[in-house]
């Protein structure tokens, strides 16, 4: 039986992303010690997680009548198979990871990754089929800063409490897929088009939020940006001058910021020359966020602003899951 406290090490260098130092751990053993199966099963994560795939699977390939009755050694090598581009393999190893598992996030969500429907979602009806990432044809190959591959699954022993929690595939029209891991929230700045203008924006969903279950509703909200926009543009044409929180929002922003970077962004002499109306055209959309509320409902947040060079200052639009205003406030 494996060292105690040889596994706990393997585990905490895991839960800190110190995956080479697992390997060269376990490279450095006795080989009788090495062999071990909770060894082994150690070793095939980390080699996972550094991308030493073909290692990965012939290490998991010699523990295979073990590992067989295990969930995680089938998802670990589903793991392996699917960033080598064996896309049927992988589907059927992480299929079988479920069955023996059916709460295995991490094979769960490689399906929806893989456009894999069958067993993904527990034969729950109604969920829909997650669609593959733009860069699909590449292998998953091409990764963005939130967009980073999930790290193998934690333990020997099914044991999955400490890793990756699973990543979120959310297909949007206006943003398309958007894949990120689900513990760490996204924040990617990325270009959109609303009512024929082109803009690059912050979409921010919150850390933890996107789990399976919320996936439809933070869907629905992303693809009411496009109206909710529309709806806060209007708030602000009609009620600047009206609504005590935008009256003072362009009154303070007027005053405070530096006169000679103020006036060249609006192209004028003096600041009296800036009026409201102008104030508020020259507002931009920045940001977006998702986030859960107190009551366990969701808003969505639209951050409006000058130039991010000349002011942090934010006039955010609230809106809840029925995409209507319910609150504007002057942040930063």
């Amino acid at each position: 039986m494996a060292d105690k406290e040889l596994l706990e090490r393997l585990d905490q260098w895991h839960e800190e992303d110190q995956h080479q130092r697992i390997v060269d751990e376990v490279k450095a053993l006795p080989p009788e010690q090495a062999a071990e199966y909770d060894i082994r099963c150690r070793l095939g994560r980390a080699l996972n997680n550094t991308h030493q795939f073909q290692e990965a699977l012939a290490v998991l390939e010699s523990i295979k009548e073990q590992g067989e009755a295990h969930s995680a050694w089938w998802s670990r090598m589903g793991y392996a198979l699917y960033h080598l581009e064996r896309q049927k393999e992988a589907a059927d190893h992480f299929r079988r990871a479920l069955e023996l598992k059916p709460d295995n996030q991490d094979a769960r969500t490689f399906l929806a990754w893989m456009n894999v429907n069958d067993n993904a979602w527990g034969g729950r009806a109604g969920k829909k089929k997650a669609s593959q990432p733009q860069e699909a044809v590449n292998g998953y190959r091409q990764e963005t800063q939130t967009q980073r591959r999930p790290k193998a699954s934690n333990a020997a022993n099914d044991w999955e409490g400490r890793g990756w929690e699973g990543t979120a595939a959310l297909d949007t029209t206006l943003f398309g897929p958007l894949r990120f891991p689900v513990k760490e929230g996204l924040f990617q700045t990325l270009p959109v088009t609303l009512e024929g203008k082109g803009l690059m924006v912050d979409l921010f969903i919150v850390e933890e939020l996107a789990q399976p279950d919320r996936w439809e509703a933070i869907t629905a909200l992303l693809e009411g940006v496009p109206a909710m926009y529309r709806r806060a543009r209007e708030r602000m044409e009609r009620d600047y001058a009206a609504d005590a929180t935008m009256e003072f929002f362009i009154r303070d922003q007027l005053a405070e910021l530096d006169g000679e970077p103020l006036l060249a962004f609006f192209g004028a002499a003096r600041r009296e020359e800036i009026s409201p109306e102008t104030f508020i055209r020259r507002l931009e959309l920045k940001g977006i966020t998702i986030a859960l509320l107190a009551d366990g409902g969701m808003d969505c947040t639209l951050d409006f602003s000058l130039d991010p060079a000349l002011t942090d200052e934010l006039l955010v639009f609230r809106f809840g899951q029925d995409q209507e205003i319910y609150d504007i406030s002057h942040e930063s």
